[in-house]
């Protein structure tokens, strides 16, 4: 990923579902370690296993990759959670040469936004790239992406020309259109249709997971006393 060798600020969206479930993760206050595979998950030392391959529950795993089965979860403050996905942690391992790595999605765009113009990220070039399906467009990233690329230009950030159709899509697609894609008629399949509200809802989750020394950590929004990444900074997207 080049974003990565630039030293850009990335900010990976997997609404269906890494993203999500990560945010939520960390707004219970855990820590989670982002794994691209089922065995390393299965080898390191945390307290709670999450995984899926598929959007189907890694066998022997605590949970799948699913945010309403963690929002109902006695997941305590401070443990530590392995995750591992079909799409979204594989990004992430990608992005490893990233100034800095965020997760967002629908749940916090709002929070990501805030973070990215609070934070000390200063000129840095910041690139929103969504998962997509073993290697595919997926419009839930595309629309997830748009929305915080929407509330970037909202502030003055300044956007390339990828960018700016991608918040265009975003403006014009109904989330009915998302319920209904092949990602959210899989995720019906195994009977995880209510995760699709819980990924859909805008601003729900107001945390900005981080990954510090590759594990991400909740920030709350606005808590970041740092100067502002002003008006004419460049951002891309990549989906």
């Amino acid at each position: 990923m080049s974003a990565a060798k630039t030293g850009s600020v990335v900010v990976v969206v997997d609404a269906f579902r890494a993203s999500t479930t990560i945010a939520v993760l960390v707004s219970k206050g855990a820590c989670v370690v982002p794994v691209a595979s089922v065995e390393e998950a299965a080898s390191v030392r945390t307290d709670f296993r999450i995984g899926e391959r598929d959007s189907a529950k890694v066998a022997g795993f605590d949970f799948g990759n699913s945010p309403t089965e963690i929002l109902a979860a006695d997941i305590p403050p401070e443990c530590t959670v392995a995750l591992s996905t079909t799409n979204g942690t594989r990004i992430i391992e990608a992005a490893g040469g990233a100034r800095a790595i965020l997760a967002g999605g629908f749940v916090n765009a709002s929070a990501v936004t805030e973070d990215l113009f609070e934070n000390t990220y200063y000129d840095a070039e910041v690139v929103v790239v969504g998962c997509g399906w073993e290697g595919r467009h997926a419009s839930e990233d595309e629309a997830a992406a748009g929305a915080i690329l929407h509330r970037l230009r909202s502030r003055g950030a300044e956007l390339d020309g990828r960018a700016v159709r991608v918040v265009e899509k975003y403006l014009y697609r109904s989330h009915r259109a998302l319920r209904n894609n092949s990602a959210a008629r899989r995720l019906k399949r195994l009977g995880y249709e209510r995760d699709l509200e819980v990924c859909l809802s805008e601003d729900t989750v107001p945390v900005v997971p981080r990954l510090v020394d590759g594990v991400f950590v909740g920030l709350a929004a606005g808590s970041a006393p740092s100067p502002i990444f002003g008006p004419g900074a460049n951002t891309q997207n990549r989906n």
